[in-house]
């Protein structure tokens, strides 16, 4: 390989040749200022087709002090430079494993202004091309580029003091080949660190804004180099995050809020916990279990007495949630619409980054996966089913179960106890044994991570299978006292709102007693723990990365424990100092918590028993409890009715109905929103025919008066994007676009009331003027429509009519079939761009696995999948692979190297492959709120 010396950067025709090398002299650091500072210089005086490249600019350093690691940078300057558009960034490699943490950077320079720069002589258009500059300044000042790209930079660590060979590249391929000869300079180390440092850290923070999964990755790098690398964490990373409500706050725990995890794995990777901010050891004070929320006893309607209700429901503990199927044919079209997604109903909107296998880890740990047999037999020896539990946190391990109502008693036992002699036999780490619970003989078939969990209670014909030994004793003691979810009021209201003769595909009933317990201490602060616990986890695999890229520990860095990489650095000194005493350990290669077992099914919250806590926990909880106590003092039962039925004149659509309630319903807990909403009423706008959305609302407000139905109707069309309506005057060029219009029936007075008859207009024909800006508006009829086109005006004020409907209804509205329409372009554009992002991402965090944690490609998706506990998804429905030729991670639904910048042909988004259309109606009495809705859906049949 031609070797190339040089001691000094000059400028010259030729870029860097690939393939060529080039050596730093002994001295160690180029003359980069002052030749920087020239290529400057030349690149803002000279016209851009003068510039050319320069040989690279390089330095590396050593410091005397007691570092792991040294510090180089090498540039690239452009031929050309570039003005307003990305360029791609640098990456450096080496054989021997030395190089390491690696940033992209541009090098940048102003960008002189027009208006700045002298004013050239008249003549061959050169003064007027000066105006037509100057005027775009003016007009597009927030848009014009304000830098200049004239460089590329990677900046890297490295290990030891001995010459360091490295290879540069970007997605065209290798650039160079350079050999970095260190030299022993402190002050001119610290300043190329911080250097690093900063960009390091920028970097990080922009990949984990734009990712689309856990940034993990990018968290443990930051937090493990500061404190290796003796830099200072960066603001955003410890800037405390602002405190939401509580209410808010506590909901974004029930729903596994992905910002919650976020705060809570970067403090714990920081070691800034409340319960880790000493050394480990340190004894964390202990407190007794705070109290509850005072819940207030919900009023209910009176019940009638003969309310039918299923036997099955007599069986349910209260404080459990129901999902009943009513017989076994209707869980299988749920299991089939389920599988159709993977498992996750969310991908039938869109796709994530990850692949959620929540679902299958919950049927894997009760053992109850479906097959044929059971399928055959199921119809025949189950008579009822449902799903009971006291949560949802299917992600993490729910305290769940699937109970069932038999037909044939003795056949359902002889097939679930032999599919779980089955399992026990085929898989060495799982046990089957009898158990007492309750006084009575129980199933139970585990494994030592939780991975496996699965409790078989029978109680006269009844069959529960579950993961929680609480649930299961509750099963038995309501069968026992006769105290189930059947007999409560709250569920009685429920069927006869609801009767059991609607013959519901699916009915969900979640108790007040069931809500409550979310809310509880003991639920809210074990919730608490186990993002902790996750977050541990995560954190020793990628130390565990981290060591083996850097080699140390030796061969035994893939199953290195805790104290070993706290003594190496490669976690806090006070990592693992938990309050409840909990821990994490090492089983080979995988990593479980003391407590709870492995991530995705850990130890069911029923089943966990919390008695002390921290007085930080204590302190968080109470806040929390005193909120709901003042605002939110009751929890109101939810119903959820769903229904499915054959579309006749097309057997590949279905038409699902979902029904809705909240029952009794206390409205002025959920605030300003519901009193905005006027009386139920019978009164409809009609819309015009061409409209394929439309929605109107009867609402009642000071601004705008008497209750008034307030309608929206949009034509078909591509509407502008969302970012396009960001800011007033982008909102008001965009509305300008969009054919539509909006109307208000009976006429309310708030536009005739504004000053100087703003709201009146200029009468531009029969009913019709034009007000300021564009808007036309029609009256007459009682009705007040607005529109910014004159033509959709005309078009739809034969159809407004204000008709007598079957039903009342507050808020009522339809969207259309979006087969073949504009808005189903629009739709699948933007569920593309998210998608492209998304996908993106994930390549990048692929990369960032190999690039900053040395993962060989072959085992990346493997380890992304460790990291993350979930597998990585590209979320366009491709498959990631490992380009050699740019050695950077793709998507084969690119057809490139980047996502194409629109929908290529044959895209069609998740949502637009099944929605063919639907209308709903939501209405709002004094005690309780109804929706309901009508969806027709195609199906692969």
């Amino acid at each position: 390989m031609r070797r190339k010396q040089f001691s000094d950067a000059r400028l010259h025709d030729d870029p860097v040749p690939p393939g060529s090398a080039a050596t730093i002299p002994e001295d160690g650091r180029m003359k980069s200022p002052v030749r920087l500072l020239v290529f400057v210089l030349v690149s803002i005086l000279l016209p851009t087709s003068v510039v050319r490249a320069v040989d690279a600019l390089a330095s590396a350093f050593v410091s005397d002090e007691a570092l792991p690691y040294g510090v180089a940078t090498i540039e690239l300057p452009l031929v050309t430079p570039v003005i307003g558009r990305e360029i791609e960034p640098l990456t450096v490699s080496d054989t021997a494993g030395r190089v390491l943490f690696p940033v992209g950077a541009t090098v940048e320079v102003p960008l002189v202004p027009p208006s700045e720069r002298p004013v050239p002589q008249p003549g061959n258009g050169r003064l007027l091309g000066r105006i037509g500059k100057l005027i775009k300044e003016i007009t597009n000042a927030d848009d014009m580029p304000k830098t200049q790209v004239v460089g590329r930079r990677v900046s890297f660590l490295f290990k030891g003091r001995k010459p360091v060979r490295v290879r540069v590249s970007d997605a065209s391929g290798e650039l160079g080949v350079y050999e970095v000869q260190p030299k022993q300079d402190p002050i001119a180390f610290r300043k190329d660190l911080s250097g690093w440092w900063q960009a390091y850290s920028s970097h990080a923070k922009s990949q984990i804004d734009g990712g689309d999964y856990p940034p993990w990755v990018e968290t443990y790098l930051v937090a493990m180099l500061s404190g290796r690398t003796g830099n200072g964490l960066p603001q955003w990373f410890v800037e405390p995050t602002p405190q939401d409500d509580p209410l808010m706050a506590t909901l974004k725990y029930l729903g596994g809020g992905e910002d919650v995890a976020k705060e809570v794995f970067r403090r714990t990777a920081a070691g800034l916990t409340d319960d880790n901010r000493a050394q480990t050891g340190r004894d964390v004070a202990m407190t007794r279990l705070p109290a509850g929320p005072r819940w207030k006893q919900t009023t209910l309607p009176p019940v009638q007495e003969d309310v039918d209700t299923e036997p099955i429901a007599s069986r349910v503990p209260p404080e459990c949630f129901y999902i009943r199927f009513g017989s076994f044919t209707n869980y299988l079209w749920f299991v089939d619409l389920s599988d159709e997604y993977g498992g996750d109903l969310g991908r039938m909107i869109t796709l994530r980054g990850t692949a959620t296998k929540s679902t299958e880890r919950f049927e894997q740990q009760l053992s109850v996966q479906m097959n044929q047999l059971s399928r055959m037999l199921g119809p025949t020896i189950i008579e009822d089913q449902a799903l009971i539990g006291s949560d949802l946190f299917t992600a993490d391990g729910a305290t769940m179960g699937v109970m069932m109502k038999a037909t044939n008693s003795f056949l359902l036992r002889s097939s679930l106890s032999n599919e779980r002699k089955t399992r026990a036999r085929n898989d060495d780490a799982v046990t089957l044994k009898d158990v007492t619970i309750a006084g009575k003989k129980v199933s139970l078939l585990s494994s030592a991570d939780n991975r496996v969990r699965s409790f078989l209670a029978e109680d006269n014909g009844y069959f529960l299978i579950t993961n929680s030994e609480t649930l299961a004793r509750r099963f038995f003691e309501v069968g026992a006292d006769g105290q189930s979810l059947a007999k409560s009021e709250a569920f009685r209201l429920s069927r006869m709102l609801v009767p059991t003769d609607r013959e519901d595909t699916i009915f969900a009933y979640f108790s007040p007693e069931m809500l409550q317990g979310l809310v509880s201490p003991k639920y809210l602060i074990e919730l608490r723990r186990r993002v902790s616990a996750k977050s541990e986890i995560a954190l020793v695999h990628l130390a565990r990365l981290a060591a083996q890229a850097e080699g140390a520990l030796g061969d035994n860095a893939a199953t290195a424990g805790v104290e070993d990489l706290i003594d190496k650095g490669y976690l806090p000194v006070s990592f693992g100092n938990r309050g409840d005493g909990s821990g994490v350990f090492s089983i080979g290669d995988d990593v479980l918590d003391t407590m709870r077992g492995r991530r995705g099914t850990f130890l069911p919250i029923g089943d966990v028993q919390i008695e002390d806590v921290t007085a930080e926990e204590a302190a968080w909880y109470t806040k929390i409890a005193q909120e709901y106590s003042t605002r939110f003092p009751q929890m109101d039962p939810i119903i959820l009715a769903l229904r499915r039925e054959d579309v006749a004149a097309d057997k590949s659509l279905e038409r699902i109905s979902i029904h809705a309630e909240i029952a009794p319903l206390t409205p002025e807990k959920y605030g300003d929103w519901a009193k905005q909403l006027g009386p139920p009423t019978t009164v409809s706008v009609r819309s015009a025919p061409d409209d394929i959305v439309s929605l109107q609302a009867h609402v009642a407000s000071e601004q705008i008066g008497p209750p008034t139905h307030l309608f929206v109707g949009i034509k078909d069309t591509f509407p502008p994007a969302p970012e396009e309506f960001e800011g007033l005057l982008n909102a008001y060029r965009s509305l300008r676009q969009l054919p539509g219009y909006l109307g208000a029936w009976p006429q309310p007075g708030a536009l005739d009331r504004l000053p100087l008859g703003l709201g009146r207009g200029r009468p531009v024909g029969p009913g019709m003027s034009r007000l300021l800006g564009g808007l036309y508006r029609y009256t007459g009829g009682g009705f007040s429509v607005l529109s910014f086109q004159p033509d959709v005006l005309e078009s739809s004020l034969p159809f407004l009519e204000a008709i007598e409907a079957a039903e009342p209804a507050t808020v009522r509205g339809r969207v259309g079939s979006l087969l073949g329409s504009q808005l189903e372009g629009w739709v699948n554009d933007q569920l593309y761009q998210r998608a492209a992002r998304s996908s993106q991402a994930g390549a990048e965090f692929l990369d960032l696995l190999c690039e900053q944690l040395r993962v060989a490609p072959e085992d990346a998706l493997e380890t992304a999948a460790l990291v993350i506990d979930d597998p990585l998804q590209c979320s366009l429905g491709g498959e990631y692979k490992f380009d050699t030729t740019s050695h950077r991670w793709i998507s084969t639904a690119w057809g490139g190297t980047l996502p194409s910048p629109n929908p290529p042909g044959g895209y069609i988004a998740p949502l637009l492959h099944w929605f063919r259309g639907g209308e709903f109606k939501m209405t709002q009495y004094s005690d309780r709120l109804v929706a309901d809705a009508v969806i027709t859906v195609a199906r692969d049949k």
